[in-house]
C-alpha cells in the first residue's frame, strides 16, 4: 500500500499507524472539521474501475454508517483514495477485549461474573438494535470489542471498574470489505473460533449468527479459552458444525444452561434474540439485592433482575413533510424562570453515561415524596404541601382574568394541539412498540421545551446543577418526582397518545420523525452531541406543532398510555441521545427505574390554560 502518514485524505490527517491486518491497515488521524481524533481504515483494494463493485461498497458502508448506538463504534464517513476503499470511524483508545482477556488469562484470572453482566449488556443492547436494522456483524469476537470509560485509561491489570462499557467496532465491516474486495457469494468470512456453524457451513445466515459468536465470546469471558481449538482451520470449522462444547468447569449449573443453549448447532434451538441470553445470564447468577456494588446500573430489586429486552427500531421511510416550522425565539419571557442563554454550552465526555450518579433522595426523603406524592394525586391541582425534602412552590405570578377558572397555567411556552384523530404507534416487532392505531384527542396544550435543570431547581432548592448547565434538560428524575412538579405549576404530565401527536403532527400517515420522513434529516442528526444539549438549540429538532427535542436529548416521562403496561409500570418516550430511535418508540419500566432512568426527564401538559 501507499505510505499514507502525513497525508490528508478528505478531511482527515493521517498521523500514526495503529494496526495493520490482512485486509487492511488503521490509522489515528485528526479530523479538520470535527476537529476530534478518529480512526481511519484504508482496506488492500483497488475498486475505482468497476462501477458495479464501487456502487456495492458506498452502499453497504452507507447501511453501517446509519448505525448509531452508545454500544457500536459510529462511522462518519467512507469513500475511496487512488482506487482504496477507506472507512473514517470514532477513535477509541481501548485496550480490546480481546487483550484484556489474554493478559487476565495470563494470570489465570476470570472477569467476575457480574462484571461479565455488565458488559454483556452492552454488547446485547447494540446487537439487537443492529439486527433490529437489517444489519449483520458476521465477525463478533473479542478483537471487535473495545473497552472503554471517560478516561479512555484501562489498566490490563487490575479488575474493571463500574464505568467501563463493552463497545463494538467493525459492525458490518466484513460485509463492507467483501463488497470492497470483489468476494465471490458463498465465501466463508469470520473468525474461525467464533463462527456458528451455519458460518463455518458457508450457508446462508442471518442475525442468530451473530448470537452465537456472542455465546462464545460469553464462554471465552467466563472459562478463560474458546470452545474449540485446533493446529488447523480446517478442523476447528469442522468442530464447530459437529461437536458439543465441552462443559465449562466450575460454573452453576444454571449458568452452563445459558451456555449450552447459546451455542446449539441448529439457529432455530438457540436464542433468538442476543438479549434473551443476557436475561437469563442475569437470572442464572442471581443478580439481586444483595449483588456488588459494581451492580449499581442496573434496578436494585427483591427478585432476580431481568433487564428489558433492547429495541429493534425500524426505520421507516415515509413522504417528506412539505415544509419545516420556524424555529421559536429562546428569548420570549417567561413567568416561571428566564432562561440565560449562553454562548456555548460546556463539553461532557462524550461516553459513558453509565458511571453518571447523582443522589436522588436519602431513604427518609423516598418515604416523605411517597406521602407528597399520594397528597398531591388526591388534592388534583392544587399546589401540594411543601416538605423538609420536597420544596413545591413555584408562584403563578399573573391572575386569571374574572372568564377564567382559577388555577389554570400560563399559555407561556407552551403550544396548543387542536383537537383530533392522531396516528400513532407502528406495526410492533418487538416489545418497544405499540401497534399503529388511530385515536381521538381533545385539545390540549404541552410545553414546547423539556423542563430544565433551573426550572427543577425552583421546585426542588437542593437539586444540584452542573456547571453550565442551567438549560440543559433535567434528567435522573422520577415519575413522581416529574408528576409532582407538572402537578406544583397546576399542569400535569402528557399523556402517552398526546405526547406522540404533539411530535408527529396531523394527518393519517405523519412521519416518525419530529422534522420529517428522512431518519437523518439530511445529516443533520450526525451534528448532535453525546450528551444531553442545551433546550431549543437545534432549530431542525422541531415538531410540526413546534415542540422541540422531542428525539434525541432525554427521554421524557408521559402519563397515560395507550398501549399495554405491566402493573406498577411507567412510559418513556423519545430518544435519549446517541439512540436513533423513532418517535413510535416506547419504554416501559418502573417509576423509580435506574438504568433507563438516568436519562430521563419530561415536559408538563395541560387541558387549557390562560
Amino acid at each position: 500500500m501507499p505510505e499514507w502518514l502525513g497525508k490528508t485524505i478528505g478531511r482527515v490527517r493521517i498521523e500514526k499507524l495503529l494496526a495493520r491486518g490482512g485486509m487492511a491497515e488503521v490509522y489515528l488521524g485528526s479530523h479538520l472539521t470535527l476537529e476530534r481524533p478518529v480512526a481511519i481504515k484504508l482496506l488492500h483494494s483497488y475498486i475505482e474501475e468497476d462501477p458495479l463493485l464501487l456502487e456495492r461498497f458506498h452502499r453497504e458502508a452507507k447501511v453501517v454508517a446509519g448505525l448509531r448506538h452508545s454500544n457500536i463504534v459510529q462511522i462518519f464517513d467512507f469513500d475511496t483514495t487512488d482506487g482504496h476503499p477507506y472507512i473514517v470511524m470514532e477513535y477509541l483508545k481501548g485496550p480490546t477485549l480481546a487483550t484484556y482477556l489474554r493478559h487476565l488469562h495470563q494470570r489465570k484470572k476470570r472477569i467476575p461474573s457480574h462484571q461479565v453482566a455488565r458488559l454483556l449488556k452492552g454488547l446485547t443492547a447494540a446487537l439487537d438494535y443492529a439486527h433490529g436494522q437489517g444489519v449483520i456483524h458476521r465477525d463478533v469476537k473479542p478483537g471487535n470489542v473495545l473497552l472503554h470509560n471517560d478516561t479512555d485509561d484501562i489498566p490490563l491489570d487490575k479488575p474493571l471498574t463500574n464505568d467501563v462499557e463493552a463497545v463494538i467496532t467493525d459492525f458490518g465491516l466484513v460485509r463492507v470489505m467483501n463488497a470492497a474486495t470483489q468476494t465471490a457469494s458463498g465465501f466463508i468470512s469470520g473468525t474461525p473460533a467464533y463462527m456458528s456453524p451455519e458460518q463455518a457451513r458457508g450457508d446462508q445466515i442471518d442475525h442468530r449468527t451473530d448470537i452465537y459468536s456472542l455465546g462464545v465470546v460469553l464462554y471465552e469471558m467466563l472459562a478463560g479459552r474458546v470452545p474449540f481449538e485446533a493446529d488447523s482451520t480446517l478442523t476447528v470449522l469442522h468442530m464447530q458444525i459437529h461437536t458439543t462444547p465441552p462443559p465449562i468447569t466450575g460454573i452453576p449449573a444454571e449458568v452452563q444452561a445459558v451456555m449450552d443453549r447459546a451455542l446449539l448447532k441448529n439457529p432455530d434451538d438457540r436464542y433468538q434474540t442476543s438479549s434473551e441470553m443476557a436475561i437469563d445470564f442475569y437470572l442464572s447468577i442471581g443478580m439481586n439485592r444483595q449483588a456488588e456494588t459494581i451492580l449499581e446500573p442496573y434496578p436494585v430489586r427483591a427478585e432476580p433482575i431481568q433487564a428489558p429486552a433492547p429495541p429493534e427500531p425500524e426505520l421507516v421511510i415515509k413522504p417528506e413533510l412539505a415544509a419545516k416550522p420556524e424555529p421559536i425565539s429562546k428569548t420570549e419571557p417567561t413567568p416561571k424562570t428566564e432562561l440565560a442563554i449562553k454562548p456555548e454550552p460546556t463539553p461532557k465526555p462524550p461516553r459513558n453515561q453509565a458511571g453518571i450518579r447523582a443522589v436522588l433522595f436519602s431513604i427518609i426523603g423516598l418515604s416523605v415524596l411517597a406521602v407528597a406524592g399520594y397528597l398531591i394525586f388526591s388534592s388534583g391541582p392544587n399546589v401540594p404541601t411543601a416538605t423538609a425534602t420536597l420544596s413545591t412552590v413555584i408562584p403563578n405570578t399573573i391572575s386569571p382574568s374574572p372568564s377564567e377558572p382559577p388555577g389554570l397555567p400560563e399559555a407561556t411556552r407552551m403550544v396548543k394541539v387542536e383537537a383530533g384523530t392522531y396516528q400513532v404507534g407502528k406495526d410492533p416487532e418487538n416489545n418497544n412498540q405499540s401497534a399503529s392505531q388511530r385515536i381521538p384527542l381533545k385539545e390540549f396544550w404541552i410545553d414546547q421545551y423539556q423542563v430544565t435543570n433551573k426550572d427543577f431547581q425552583q421546585f426542588m432548592p437542593e437539586w444540584s446543577i452542573p456547571p453550565g448547565e442551567e438549560n440543559y434538560p433535567v434528567m435522573r428524575v422520577t415519575w413522581d418526582q416529574a408528576d409532582a412538579y407538572c402537578r406544583s405549576i397546576n399542569k400535569r404530565l402528557p399523556g402517552e397518545a398526546q405526547w406522540e401527536a404533539a411530535g408527529r403532527g396531523p394527518g393519517e400517515n405523519p412521519p416518525l420523525y419530529p422534522w420529517g420522513t428522512d431518519p437523518s434529516d439530511g445529516g443533520n442528526i450526525f451534528d448532535l452531541p453525546n450528551h444531553p444539549y442545551e433546550i431549543g438549540t437545534k432549530d431542525f429538532n422541531v415538531s410540526p406543532f413546534k415542540v422541540y427535542d422531542m428525539l434525541y436529548n432525554v427521554y421524557e416521562w408521559v402519563g397515560e398510555p395507550y398501549g399495554s403496561l405491566g402493573a406498577g409500570n411507567r412510559i418513556l418516550r423519545g430518544a435519549r441521545y446517541s439512540t436513533p430511535y423513532d418517535l413510535a418508540f416506547r419504554l416501559e419500566v418502573p417509576p423509580d427505574d435506574t438504568n433507563f432512568g438516568q436519562y430521563a426527564g419530561f415536559r408538563c401538559a395541560a387541558d387549557q390554560v390562560r
